[in-house]
């Protein structure tokens, strides 16, 4: 009597846990026809047939046909084993090496004219079952809905249709979240760290998106494949699918992602969704974009935050290259000099680090942290803002005036319908506008950006002239997160430093573009322009 060795599976998309005890009903069923021995059984429960490799009922099912435990495999369908052609093919080959033959209910005893046919079927059936749960999720997007799992900033909105089934895919804007995510792209536009915001955020106690902590990568992410909060679209009202696809490493079972052909992404807009204002969004793409520029162009890698407090802020006076390090004692040199040869720059002399580093942050401190700047600079940010909060709040206004009359108008009408005074198609057209107009107003109105209060401190000047004073012994810890923070800072007041030699060998003048907007978190283009003395 043969020995028989019953294999059941169900897979991911199947989710039925009396599937496995049907699967070895059946196949004792047919063993006792054919007066066959069951000696062992195994199963996988849960697990797509896409690969074998993460199977571990597979796995122990193969350590029993080496080890001559039983003569023939019995399973319900072929498909059962794998659905992938190559495994199909590979367990085959390697339960015939081991002596033990492949039986199904389904197509009987297995040869190798029925593992080529019915493993190229079951590989088509994958394949085309992936593409029609692709097609079903694009349609769900381009229905507005999302497809994913919870998005930090919004909440589940359950709604059912009208046979009772759960209508699934429905957002709606969470208020607590959103306003954390406005504040994220506020400070981000501004100029802080992604480390420096969730330092923040963690300090006051905010869970972050997945209840525990925030991490920096939890901003920045990864701008290909659209995650991280300063890279979801969804922030701006705009739902995005497809950015990707994902391949199944047949030896290990790990999926892998691949960039999805562009032509093949889905955007729908979603007005209702809208978190963050198109301005502001604009404005934390720029700076991330700056953020990942080198002297060569973009990068592919996101770009590592400056080590040096004068890293690419150095320019030749003499051909208007930049600056770099060169050297073991670290000195700046002239890049074009140093790459082109004597025709493209004369200059061919360095200035060591620790000594321009030192006369940029005098000249910063007692020049451009003058209190007569720093006010200036400060009474313009004022004025600045305040215009923009006046602006702000003349269309804000303007929008809500409306919006009053479009109601006014469309009860109005609503209430001659009612008592017959008006009828015909040219009244539903007229009702139908004024809810389109109405839905547009409120629609703005979502999307307008709130007036911000205008909160300057009055010290802020005093503050950045301690942190320059203070760089230098930060500057000793170059590692630390003071040391990073700091440089930060005090790099946004500097614009470029033109470094020219003189006469005198060894001596070389500075001038530093000082950015006294930067004070402010301004983005004015105006500089100011600095002697750091000559040495």
């Amino acid at each position: 009597m043969m020995r028989a060795a019953l294999y059941a599976r169900y897979s991911t998309d199947l989710q039925n846990v009396a599937s496995i005890a049907d699967q070895f009903a059946t196949c004792r069923s047919f063993a006792a026809k054919e007066a066959t021995k069951i000696v062992a059984t195994f199963e996988d429960a849960a697990i797509s047939g896409g690969s074998a490799a993460n199977r571990p009922g597979l796995h122990s099912l193969m350590r029993g046909a080496k080890h001559g435990e039983f003569d023939v495999v019995l399973c319900e369908a072929l498909d059962r084993l794998s659905r992938s052609q190559a495994d199909v093919a590979a367990l085959f080959e390697d339960l015939r090496f081991h002596g033990v033959k492949i039986r199904t209910i389904s197509e009987g005893d297995i040869s190798e004219l029925q593992i080529g046919l019915m493993g190229t079927m079951n590989a088509l059936q994958l394949r085309e079952t992936g593409r029609k749960t692709r097609r079903g999720l694009q349609g769900v997007v381009r229905s507005g809905r999302h497809t994913g799992g919870r998005v930090y900033g919004y909440k589940i909105r359950r709604e059912v249709d009208a046979i009772g089934e759960p209508i699934r895919g429905l957002r709606d804007i969470d208020p607590g979240e959103a306003e954390v995510v406005r504040e994220i792209f506020r400070r981000y536009a501004a100029g802080q760290s992604p480390r420096a915001i969730v330092s923040d955020l963690n300090r006051r106690s905010i869970p972050g998106p997945r209840g525990g902590s925030w991490n920096a990568s939890t901003i920045n992410g990864n701008a290909g494949r659209g995650n991280g909060v300063i890279h979801n679209e969804l922030y701006r009202g705009v739902l995005v699918f497809g950015r990707q696809t994902w391949v199944k490493d047949r030896r290990t079972g790990k999926r892998q992602a691949r960039t999805a052909d562009p032509e093949e992404i889905i955007r729908t807009e979603v007005p209702h969704l809208r978190i963050i204002s198109e301005e502001l969004w604009a404005k934390v793409q720029h700076r991330y974009a700056e953020n990942t520029l080198s002297s060569r162009g973009p990068s592919p890698r996101v770009a590592v935050r400056p080590r040096h407090l004068l890293s690419g802020k150095l320019t030749c006076g003499v051909c208007g290259g930049p600056m770099i390090r060169s050297g073991a004692d670290q000195r700046f040199m002239c890049s074009w000099r140093r790459e082109r040869g004597k025709s493209a720059c004369m200059n061919g002399r360095g200035i060591k680090s620790a000594e321009i580093e030192a006369r940029v942050l005098a000249a910063i401190k007692n020049r451009l942290l003058a209190p007569e700047r720093v006010a200036l600079a400060v009474e313009e940010a004022r004025l600045a803002a305040e215009n923009d909060a006046r602006r702000i709040t003349q269309a804000r206004s303007k929008l809500d005036s409306e919006l009053a009359e479009v109601k006014r108008r469309a009860e109005r009408l609503v209430d001659q319908i009612a008592d017959g005074v008006l009828t015909g198609a040219a009244v539903k057209d007229r009702l139908d506008a004024l809810e389109a107009r109405r839905s547009q107003i409120e629609s703005e109105l979502a999307q307008a950006p709130a007036a911000s209060v205008v909160a300057l401190h009055p010290r802020v000047a005093e503050h950045y002239r301690t942190v320059v004073g203070s760089l230098e012994r930060t500057l000793a810890r170059s590692n630390s997160e003071a040391a990073t923070e700091a440089r930060d800072l005090v790099r946004k007041l500097i614009g470029t430093v033109v470094v020219t030699p003189l006469e005198e060998r060894g001596k070389f003048g500075l001038t530093v573009q000082g950015k006294i907007a930067a004070l402010v978190n301004q983005d004015g283009e105006n500089t100011t322009k600095l002697g750091a003395g000559v040495g």
